[in-house]
């Protein structure tokens, strides 16, 4: 019997596809999804996603085309999730100027329908703030993604939007306390607790915003008193009285059956997806790039990358993050934090430097590591251009034009694509700008049309306004810095920003 048993189990895992317990990466039209599963599950969730951006599309319609895709890398369940942040969380988003990416739990124990909830999240929030000029606040984005968590597809292939979570998961009630906390932050919490009564506020007000045909046009009201850079408790008064609201989430929470609204897709061809295996590298470098894209653990997570190049002496995947995780560092050494638009002077020209040095050495060492591996590695080469750059601008004695040169040579071939290569083009341009020269035309051109393309990062819209002000556009460029006004990091610069361009 027991050996019938064995012999049993042995054929059932040989009749697994090869494929079936490996890392893959899938990459479609709009979105690039890195997952432990079989290339033909992968391939049905990237379709899945794919007709979900299409949903997002007919409800509301983007003014812009991102220039970058989504990356997304799945966690088996919500407590791998966790082990990249200081919060218990389904997923986290990261990256910023760099790249548009998250780390998302697809629980497998969860009921196929709403499996994918957590991954709509992100896609929703992306939808949110690459597609349109508009930045929005912290609560808005956390609420609005959260509405489409809940999303299904019912048998005939149409998706049912604004089903209410299932009650255990909103059993609080809603506080007009809790109200005013949401609409006045400015960021989210970094407390669990706090956190956890701030995402459940954001997603009850959101909701009946909308779907409720009372509440129509409500939110867009909001939205035009916070881009007026008037203070967050100003803003909220748009939204009317706060008992009332309070009201509204109330009703929509205790009521038995609630709007919903259902979407049909146009018939079309499947999306093309292209489906390759990941490397023994890659796969080890996925919760550490997260980690390292939060910038939150820069010491720790350098110690595991500097690890990972002892492991995989030839990654250039892996010399590139070990290099961009040292270099974060002498960053934050130089700026006492986070630097504003990578620490080069948008604001004032002007480049602050704490006694607390850390030297760039090892980063230089890592990226030239990385790229005697890989020559075109694009990131390496932008990189590279980067730490130049901030030594250039250190230097004690004038650089020669020379040395200016050399740092162009090697952004330019990347801002010459400024929708994918955002990053690059913004040094680029920064570059002039330094070296104490009036940017060419087609730096600012280039600058803008990656702040088109990437219009949610707030680094591109502040560095595209100051080098507007800098043209003499000063209408657009106030108009860009207003809208930044209550941004939990650029409030400050854009202040400063505004009053140069009066």
């Amino acid at each position: 019997m027991i050996r019938r048993l064995a012999v049993l189990l042995i054929a059932l895992c040989l009749a697994l596809p090869a494929s079936a317990a490996d890392w893959l990466r899938a990459e479609s039209e709009h979105y690039v999804v890195h997952a432990e599963m079989s290339e033909a599950e992968l391939a049905a969730l990237v379709q899945y996603l794919e007709d979900f951006g299409e949903v997002l599309d007919i409800v509301l319609p983007g003014e812009t085309t991102p220039g970058r895709k989504l990356e997304l890398y799945l966690a088996g369940n919500a407590s791998e999730v966790s082990r990249v942040t200081d919060l218990r969380l389904s997923g986290v988003g990261a990256g910023g100027a760099e790249v548009p990416v998250a780390y998302v739990a697809y629980d497998r124990g969860r009921d196929p329908r709403q499996r994918a909830g957590d991954v709509l999240f992100y896609l929703g929030g992306y939808h949110l703030s690459h597609k349109f000029f508009r930045p929005h606040a912290v609560w808005v984005r956390y609420g609005f993604s959260d509405f489409f968590r809940t999303t299904w597809r019912d048998e005939n292939g149409d998706f049912i939007l604004g089903e209410p979570p299932p009650a255990i998961a909103r059993r609080r009630n809603i506080s007009i306390a809790d109200l005013r906390m949401a609409l006045a932050a400015r960021t989210s919490p970094e407390d669990q607790a706090a956190f956890d009564r701030f995402y459940e506020t954001s997603a009850a007000m959101v909701a009946p915003l909308l779907i409720e045909p009372e509440q129509r046009g409500v939110l867009a009201r909001y939205l035009d008193a916070y881009v007026s850079g008037a203070p967050m408790e100003v803003a909220a008064e748009a939204l009317g009285d706060a008992e009332a609201l309070a009201k509204v989430i109330s009703r929509r929470k205790s009521a038995r059956t609630v709007p919903m609204r259902r979407v049909t897709l146009p018939a079309r061809a499947p999306v093309v997806v292209t489906t390759t295996p990941m490397s023994p590298d890659e796969v080890a470098l996925v919760e550490v790039r997260i980690e390292r894209l939060l910038d939150k653990r820069r010491e720790a997570v350098s110690g595991k990358l500097s690890a990972l190049t002892a492991q995989f002496t030839d990654s250039a995947p892996v010399w590139y993050e070990y290099a961009a995780a040292e270099f974060a560092r002498v960053q934050a050494a130089d700026f006492g934090g986070v630097p504003l638009m990578r620490g080069f002077g948008f604001a004032n020209g002007e480049l602050i430097v704490t006694a607390n040095r850390y030297s760039d050495a090892e980063a230089w060492r890592a990226v030239n590591r990385a790229l005697a591996l890989a020559p075109d590695h694009a990131q390496a080469r932008r990189l590279k251009a980067e730490i130049m750059l901030g030594r250039l601008v250190r230097a004690a004695d004038e650089p020669a034009p020379e040395e200016w040169d050399a740092v162009r040579a090697l952004l330019e071939p990347l801002a010459a694509d400024p929708q994918t290569q955002p990053l690059a083009a913004a040094l680029s341009y920064q570059s002039w700008i330094e070296q104490g020269l009036t940017p060419p035309d087609a730096a600012i051109d280039r600058l803008g049309r990656a702040f088109v393309a990437n219009a949610g990062v707030a680094d591109f819209r502040y560095a595209y306004a100051v080098a507007l002000a800098r043209a003499g556009k000063a209408d657009v460029a106030r108009m860009l810095l207003t809208s930044m006004l209550n941004h939990p990091e650029f409030a400050e610069a854009a202040t400063r920003a505004l009053e140069e361009a009066r």
